[in-house]
């Protein structure tokens, strides 16, 4: 029993020893010094100066030194090439021109301390510690963005003009390289036939003045935005009959009328929902009674805003051609007058005026002048003689009416007193 306690205490003691002796191993040799060798990104410091002045880093602005490095193992294990940096200070540069700067300082890991830097050594740098580069005068520019379609729409579809926003960005980079661009541009491209409006975020690209597409990356060209909203509405097509309303009138029918209009139709573009409604469209009235054989009228084309005249025709022009009537003009003396000025005395000049009537040949020759009357409203006139617009109106036969509509006559009033 004696013994296993004098094995186990030898036991304890010889581990004891066994641990001392590589604490002190271990210890001298993370202390003992080595080399390494890293490929170190070069940081330049004082930029924000440089762009006070209308300057930037072109040739140059991202570039790698190599350092051979001489510390303790222990500062070593905790270098890479990924938390080391060497800083170049570029804030007292004045004009463009080629540079060449030593280092301004090395950064280490925020983990090892200063006293552990202090171990540090660079045994050697590539360049001699002179890092070289260009600077350039920067120049901003905005300029527009285009849309550009790479795809077809289908059939009875049309495809409209992009909206896309923002409409402008701008182009910052070397002065030289930024008159090389002309615009932006936005492209859509669609395998399938669009049938509907596309809208989506889209990437743009810099477009020269020879129309090619400039490589940004190494003209080191920015934007401000790397990409731009887009849509590209696509409306559905659809051809729409031109008609007008017949008024009949002046003895005549709508079965009296020819009607002749150009263009019949129009080509009108819109939502489904919109042109599903629309059968035709009304240009307005033609009244038969201000035509006497042919006339001409001249009528614009309007549509609502929801949809779009695509053939671009503004005004349409109908001609109406009368046939199958008979036309007789009468001397007509039945003169009435109405809303006569109080005070005045009203005396016409005008005696009598030709009035022409239309209709079927026998309905129109049973016609007698005292059928005719010719009313004058005086509402407003003023005294003295006046020409004054007249209705006229025929009495006692639906088959015959009176054709045109600007009859007046001259009246004479006087106030009386």
């Amino acid at each position: 029993m004696e013994k296993k306690k004098e094995n186990k205490a030898l036991y304890i003691a010889l581990s004891v020893l066994l641990a001392i002796f590589l604490w002190l191993y271990v210890g001298s040799d993370l202390n003992q010094e080595d080399e390494s060798t890293y490929s170190v990104p070069v940081v330049f410091t004082g930029v924000e100066r440089l762009e006070e002045r209308g300057l930037m880093i072109t040739d140059g602005a991202e570039q790698k030194v190599t350092l051979k490095i001489r510390a303790p193992w222990k500062v070593l294990t905790k270098l890479s090439k990924d938390n080391i940096s060497v800083t170049v200070d570029v804030s007292n540069i004045t004009g463009p021109g080629s540079q060449s700067s030593g280092y301004s300082s090395i950064i280490y890991p925020s983990n090892i301390s200063r006293a552990s830097i202090s171990s540090v050594s660079i045994v050697s740098a590539s360049g001699d510690q002179n890092i070289k580069y260009t600077v350039a005068r920067r120049s901003d520019r905005e300029i527009e963005v285009r849309g550009v379609f790479n795809g077809e729409v289908a059939e009875g579809f049309q495809a409209g003009e992009f909206s896309i926003t923002p409409g402008a960005v701008t182009v910052s980079g070397e002065e030289d390289a930024v008159k090389l661009v002309d615009y932006a541009q936005v492209v859509v491209s669609q395998e399938d036939e669009l049938q509907e409006t596309y809208s989506g975020e889209r990437p743009i690209q810099l477009v020269g003045f020879d129309g090619s597409i400039l490589d940004t990356k190494a003209l080191k060209l920015e934007t401000n935005v790397d990409s731009v909203y887009v849509t590209l509405p696509v409306v559905k097509l659809k051809e729409i009959p031109l008609t007008v309303e017949i008024v009949e009138g002046g003895g005549a029918r709508e079965s009296n009328a020819r009607v002749e209009i150009e263009p019949r139709s129009i080509m009108v573009s819109g939502s489904e929902e919109a042109l599903d409604g629309i059968k035709e469209l009304s240009l307005g009235q033609v009244e038969l009674y201000k035509v006497f054989s042919q006339d001409t009228f001249t009528f614009p084309i309007q549509l609502n805003t929801s949809l779009e005249n695509v053939s671009g025709i503004t005004e349409a022009t109908v001609t109406v051609k009368i046939s199958g009537l008979t036309t007789r003009t009468l001397e007509v003396d039945n003169i009435e007058f109405i809303n006569q000025p109080e005070g005045c005395t009203v005396q016409p000049v005008t005696q009598s005026r030709l009035v022409q009537i239309r209709g079927e040949e026998e309905a129109v020759n049973a016609v007698i002048p005292s059928q005719i009357s010719i009313v004058a409203d005086l509402k407003g006139a003023a005294s003295g003689n006046q020409t004054i617009p007249v209705k006229v109106y025929l009495n006692g036969s639906s088959d015959v009416g009176v054709v045109g509509g600007d009859y007046n006559i001259v009246v004479n009033i006087k106030r009386n007193g």
